[in-house]
């Protein structure tokens, strides 16, 4: 019995050691298989996430987390198809952000990227869920909306800017208009407060194409149309603008191919020293000289190059061009002088600006002081710092340096003073109305003071009449450019006028007496013609007018010493005339003839200062003269008074520069 026992005993403990092998197998293999799974899981979810990666990469736009032109593409495809099933329109939109570059070149990339982020919510809160945002890349977003059946007509608000558009409801102006509002409030970024504006272009379906591709492009087409047309507007595609487009396009290549082909000349305009009287230098002007169109004027192709970058090329030939015509008058016996040239914003920013002009001064033999180098304020104020480095290199080789078109940018006297300026260029714009605009005159004159304290001289462009001319002789500027000398002409013409000693006449010059002019306003004929027999002298113009508005006329063509004029006349009494004639032309001494009747008007005219004197009848002919004498002599001593204040304004600026030059060798 006791083996029978053992026997089953071992029986029953093999078969719980084969058990707990075989739950330890299971166990095993259990594990085994939940190890595997969650290895099979893991895989599947880094799959799905990078499938999602990978779908997010494809669809949006990492930055600002907006749908991407891949994804913008499709939903206007489906939202064309949709529109062609329920007869409804939709609104394609192009945003670009005005002089974004600006703010990364200033404040750098990283508040440029968050400018964008900012743009892309604000883009977001002004559509329906059912519109759709876009980022297209760089500083261009695109947006998607619809508008229902044709219905109402757009009635748009008074400042509401557009081109030819009778299809666009009232809700879209609306919201193109309040897009605009909200990308441009200010923000505060990089502890700057900024606020950056966007222009918009914008095409419907299925009036400007029917498919994606096509709204896209006219969107496109007329975005850059809008930011030609100046910053903050939004514009419609129309046929018109396409063709212009095209135009532009094949301009552009025409303009490729001149650049290689060199198909440009230089034009010149004199530039006159008001004391001497002499040309002291000359602004190189190019033209296109195209194969077809003839000459091409600057406005119509300059643009374009500095859009292209085509600029910095033809920029280059100017001043190689330039330099090397200077030397050959040099070489003619003409004479040396200054060659003004203009500098665009792009080639500013070339970093090898300054060497290259070094290598053309080497190269033509031309002396660096006979180079000017002409600059517009909103370039130099654009990066103060970097301004005044290039300027003070550019001055290092003996370059002449000058401000053009001042008075029109954003120039601070404080970071003025900091440049290493020689010449102050007076905009056309202030020049053109300076005999009948007090605002204008002003202008020039505190600019002609202002620039002369700093011991810059001044230069007025766009000087058309002697009125203009005698104007700026009379108030110290220094030298004048424009149609009333000289034109913009070719290089022979140039070498003529420098051969002939071409001059201003004596009576423009700065320190020369001019001759004596009176002018004679009176309605009845035969007392102006008697006076004019009366004050006949051999040094005595006299100009007659039967008016106040013919005076005035009168005084806008020529510059006058003395006026006198008849109280009581139709349409404008003699004091409301003298009034208008001390508001423009204050350094004229004026006199009014009146009776007893008129006299308190006349006396508080006197009280006012529109007036120097009065003459009340009758007076004798001597009295009249005597008193006409007398207004000369005070007019001429005002005159030597400002001729002495101009030479020792002169005298001093050559003693400060002086000081200036022997500190800088001291410096050294």
């Amino acid at each position: 019995m006791l083996p029978l026992f053992e026997a089953i005993d071992a029986y029953y403990h093999q078969a719980d050691n084969d058990r707990e092998m075989i739950e330890r197998s299971l166990d095993i293999a259990s594990q085994e298989m939940l190890e595997q799974n969650h290895v099979l899981t893991s895989e599947l979810e880094a799959r799905r996430a990078a499938e999602s990666r990978v779908m997010t990469l494809s669809n949006f736009d990492t930055l600002t987390g907006l749908a991407n032109r891949s994804l913008f593409v499709d939903r206007l495809n489906q939202a064309i198809a949709g529109a062609l099933r329920e007869s409804h329109k939709v609104v394609v939109v192009v945003l670009g952000l005005d002089y974004f570059k600006l703010v990364n070149e200033s404040l750098g990339y990283s508040t440029g990227n968050e400018l964008l982020k900012v743009v892309g919510d604000r883009l977001r809160s002004c559509v329906r869920g059912s519109d759709m945002v876009a980022r297209l890349g760089g500083d261009e977003f695109a947006l998607i909306f619809t508008e229902s059946a044709p219905g109402q007509r757009d009635i748009h608000p008074p400042h509401y800017r557009r081109n030819t558009n009778d299809e666009v409801e009232p809700g879209t102006a609306e919201l193109l208009q309040r897009i605009m509002k909200t990308v441009s409030t200010s923000l505060m970024l990089a502890d700057r407060e900024l606020e950056v504006t966007c222009s918009m272009g914008v095409s419907l379906y299925p009036r400007d194409g029917t498919n994606s591709e096509a709204l896209l492009k006219a969107a496109g087409v007329a975005l850059s149309n809008a930011k030609r047309i100046g910053s903050n507007n939004f514009q419609f595609f129309t046929v018109d603008l396409s063709a212009k487009i095209q135009a532009r396009l094949a301009l552009q290549g025409q303009l490729r191919l001149a650049v290689e082909r060199e198909e440009f000349v230089l034009h010149y305009q004199p530039q006159v020293d008001l004391c001497s009287g002499r040309i002291v230098g000359v602004e190189a002007l190019i033209r296109w000289n195209h194969p077809e169109l003839g000459l091409v004027p600057p406005g119509q192709f300059i643009g374009l190059a500095e859009e292209t970058g085509l600029i910095v090329p033809i920029g280059a030939w100017v001043i190689r061009t330039a330099c090397a015509q200077s030397k050959a008058w040099e070489r003619q016996g003409l004479g040396s002088f200054r060659m003004a040239v203009n500098v665009s914003v792009r080639q500013f920013a070339q970093p090898d600006l300054v060497e290259y002009i070094a290598a053309v001064l080497a190269e033509t033999g031309l002396e660096p002081q006979s180079l000017e180098i002409e600059l517009t304020e909103s370039l130099v104020m654009n990066d103060v710092d970097r301004s005044i480095d290039i300027l003070q290199r550019l001055k290092a080789i003996g370059l002449q340096m000058s401000i053009d078109d001042f008075g029109t940018g954003y120039s601070s006297l404080a970071y003025l003073k900091r440049f290493p300026i020689d010449l102050l260029k007076i905009d056309q714009a202030f020049v053109r109305d300076i005999e009948t605009s007090s605002d204008d005159a002003a202008i020039v004159k505190t600019i002609i003071s202002m620039a002369h304290s700093l011991g810059i001289r001044v230069i007025a462009e766009g000087v058309e009449t002697e009125a203009q001319c005698n104007f700026l002789r009379l108030n110290m500027c220094d030298e004048i450019q424009g149609y009333f000398f000289s034109r913009p002409v070719d290089a022979a013409r140039i070498g003529e006028l420098l051969a002939q000693d071409q001059r201003l006449a004596d009576h423009l010059l700065r320190f020369k007496r001019t001759k004596r002019s009176l002018l004679l306003v009176d309605d009845e004929p035969s007392v102006a013609h008697a006076l004019k027999r009366l004050l006949r002298r051999e040094n005595l113009q006299i100009l007659i007018a039967d008016g106040g508005q013919a005076g005035l006329d009168i005084l806008a063509q020529h510059p006058v010493d003395v006026i006198i004029s008849d109280q009581r006349m139709p349409g404008m009494t003699g004091v409301e005339f003298l009034k208008i004639a001390k508001n423009r032309y204050p350094d004229a001494i004026r006199i009014v003839l009146s009776g007893d009747s008129e006299m308190r008007s006349v006396t508080e005219a006197v009280n006012d200062g529109a007036i120097y004197k009065f003459l009340s009848k009758p007076w004798s002919d001597q009295q009249l003269c005597d008193c006409i004498e007398e207004a000369f002599l005070h007019k001429e001593m005002a005159d030597d008074n400002r001729q002495l204040q101009m030479e020792i304004l002169a005298t001093n600026q050559k003693l400060a520069a002086a000081n200036r030059e022997l500190e800088k060798r001291h410096a050294r």
